[in-house]
C-alpha cells in the first residue's frame, strides 16, 4: 500500500527523537529514556509510528521497549480518517478525553479508528477503539462513540456526544454483562465580548469495576456539570467556571478542574468547585492576574478541599521586566480514623519576583523566590533561587533549593546547573547537580518527580 501512495503523490518524511540520560552519582548507574516519532506523508495520506525506550524510574516504575504506536492517517478539506493509535477528546472531556502530557508522563491514546466529517456548520465524528490504561501497559474494554456539532450561526455552537463501553475484560457475566453508557450535551454562545460556555454528562453504568474485574450487578448513575462565562475587552478580562460531578470517575474521561493547577479532588467521581479569575491592564507598562479557586467533595462531616490563591502581576520599565508572584494552595484532607477535625496535607505557600533584560543577544533571567510546605505534621521552608543568562544558540542556567525544617539544624542544599545549546534540528542540555524533584499536575493528572544527584543529558532531534 505504502508503494501504491508514493507512485500516487510526492511524499515527505518528518519526525523527532528525545532522549533523557541520568548517570547517577555516587553510585555510577545509568538511566536511560528515549522516544521516536517519524511521519511518511504522501499528498493526504499520512504514515507514522513512535517506538518507545523506557529504562528510567525517576518519573515512574515502568520500563519497556516497544513500538508505542502506529497509525495511517487521511485529511482533506472536509474528510478525516485516522486508523491505528490517536487522541481525541469529545466536548468538554466529561465522556471521553484521550490525551497526552508529557509534563507529567501521560498518554491516554486511543488503539482503534476515528472518522471525522465537517464543513462550515455541522461537524460528524465516529470513535472507536481501547484506551490505554493507567499503567501504560495494558488497555481498557472497547468503547464505541459519536459526536455532532452544529454551527447554525457564527455565534452559537451546540454539540452532543454519546458513548458506550462494554466490560469485555474479565468481566462476570454470571449476573450479566456490564457496560458503561455516557452522553454529554454541550453548547457556546458568544455575545459581544462575552462567551457562554456549559456542558452537562449523565453516565449510567450496569456494574462496577473491582480489582478482579467487571461484577454486572450495581447501578451507577453518574451526572456532571460544568459551566464559565468570560468577558474580555482591552485592558479588562473576566472569567467564573464552576463544576458538579458525581459518579464520573470512569477512567476514559477527564473532568474540567477549576483549579489552575490542574489538581482534582477525585478525577470526577464526587466533586463541586469554582475558580473566579481577572486580569488587568490599566497601562501598557502593566498586567496583574488575580486568581482563586477551591474544590471540594460532598462529605459534610470531613471533605477534602483544595483551594488555591494566585497573583501574577508584570512591571514593564524600557527593557526591564519585574514579575512578582504570589501562590497559596490549601489542602484539607480527613483526619485519621476517630478524629472529628481535618488534617492539612501538602500546603504550600509561593512568594518571589523575576527580573528580565535583554540587551542585543544577551539575555539574563533572575528568579528568587520563596516556598513555604507543610505536610501532616511536619513543616518546612524552602528558599529557591534561578539565574539564566543567553547568547545567541547558548544558555547558562544554575539554581538551587535549600530546605530548612523547623525542628532541626541541619540544611538540605540543591544546588545545579547546566548549559543548553538550540539550534535547529539540535536541541541540547546537559545538567549537574542535585535536583529536589517535584509533586506536578495537570489536566486533573498528577505525578511526582524523584530527587535526583548527578549528571542528566537531554537531546532532541529533528528531521
Amino acid at each position: 500500500m505504502v508503494l501504491i501512495l508514493f507512485l500516487l503523490g510526492e511524499a515527505s518524511v518528518s519526525g523527532a527523537t528525545q532522549s533523557s540520560m541520568w548517570l547517577h552519582v555516587p553510585e555510577w548507574k545509568t538511566q536511560f529514556y528515549s522516544q521516536s516519532i517519524a511521519d511518511l506523508d504522501i499528498d493526504n495520506f499520512r504514515i507514522g509510528g513512535r517506538f518507545l525506550l523506557d529504562a528510567e524510574n525517576i518519573r515512574d516504575t515502568l520500563t519497556s521497549l516497544k513500538i508505542s504506536q502506529r497509525y495511517l492517517s487521511y485529511q482533506s478539506d472536509e474528510v478525516s480518517l485516522c486508523l491505528g493509535n490517536y487522541y481525541a477528546i469529545l466536548g468538554e472531556g466529561l465522556a471521553l478525553a484521550a490525551f497526552e502530557d508529557k509534563g507529567v508522563k501521560c498518554d491516554r491514546n486511543i488503539d482503534g479508528a476515528n472518522l471525522v466529517w465537517s464543513n462550515s456548520f455541522l461537524n460528524l465524528g465516529f470513535y472507536a477503539g481501547r484506551m490505554l490504561n493507567k499503567d501504560h501497559i495494558t488497555r481498557s474494554d472497547w468503547m464505541y462513540a459519536t459526536e455532532i456539532m452544529f454551527t447554525p450561526i457564527d455565534a452559537l455552537n451546540i454539540g452532543a456526544v454519546y458513548l458506550r463501553r462494554d466490560a469485555t475484560q474479565n468481566a462476570d457475566t454470571l449476573f450479566g454483562m456490564a457496560w458503561e453508557n455516557w452522553m454529554e450535551e454541550n453548547f457556546t454562545l458568544r455575545i459581544w465580548d462575552l462567551d457562554i460556555k456549559g456542558a452537562v454528562a449523565q453516565r449510567f453504568t450496569w456494574g462496577r469495576k473491582t480489582s478482579t474485574g467487571w461484577i454486572g450487578v450495581e447501578n451507577i448513575k453518574g451526572f456532571g456539570l460544568t459551566a464559565s462565562v468570560s468577558y474580555a475587552q482591552p485592558g479588562f478580562g473576566l472569567l467564573l467556571q464552576g463544576k458538579s460531578y458525581k459518579g464520573l470517575a470512569g477512567a476514559i474521561n477527564a473532568p474540567a478542574t477549576c483549579n489552575l493547577d490542574g489538581e482534582s479532588i477525585n478525577e470526577g467521581n464526587d466533586e463541586q468547585g469554582f475558580l473566579i479569575k481577572t486580569n488587568l491592564s490599566p497601562f501598557d507598562w502593566i498586567f496583574a492576574d488575580l486568581s482563586y479557586s477551591r474544590a471540594w467533595n460532598s462529605d459534610t462531616a470531613q471533605p477534602s478541599i483544595v483551594g488555591r490563591t494566585g497573583t501574577d502581576i508584570i512591571l514593564n520599565a524600557g527593557n526591564h521586566t519585574f514579575n512578582p508572584f504570589f501562590i497559596w494552595v490549601d489542602r484539607e484532607l480527613p483526619a485519621a480514623s476517630g478524629e472529628d477535625t481535618q488534617a492539612p496535607q501538602n500546603d504550600m505557600i509561593e512568594a518571589g519576583v523575576s527580573y528580565d533584560i535583554l540587551i542585543g543577544e544577551v539575555s539574563l533571567h533572575l528568579k528568587p523566590y520563596y516556598r513555604h510546605m507543610t505536610e501532616a505534621a511536619e513543616s518546612w521552608d524552602e528558599p529557591r533561587f534561578l539565574a539564566e543568562i543567553g547568547y545567541d544558540k547558548f544558555m547558562l542556567s544554575t539554581g538551587g533549593v535549600a530546605e530548612l525544617h523547623q525542628n532541626s539544624t541541619d540544611v538540605k542544599l540543591w544546588p545545579w546547573g547546566s548549559i543548553k545549546f538550540n539550534s535547529y534540528p539540535w536541541d541540547i542540555t546537559l545538567s549537574y547537580g542535585k535536583f529536589k524533584g517535584e509533586y506536578i499536575c495537570k489536566n486533573g493528572v498528577c505525578a511526582y518527580e524523584l530527587p535526583f544527584e548527578g549528571l542528566k543529558a537531554d537531546l532532541t532531534l529533528y528531521f
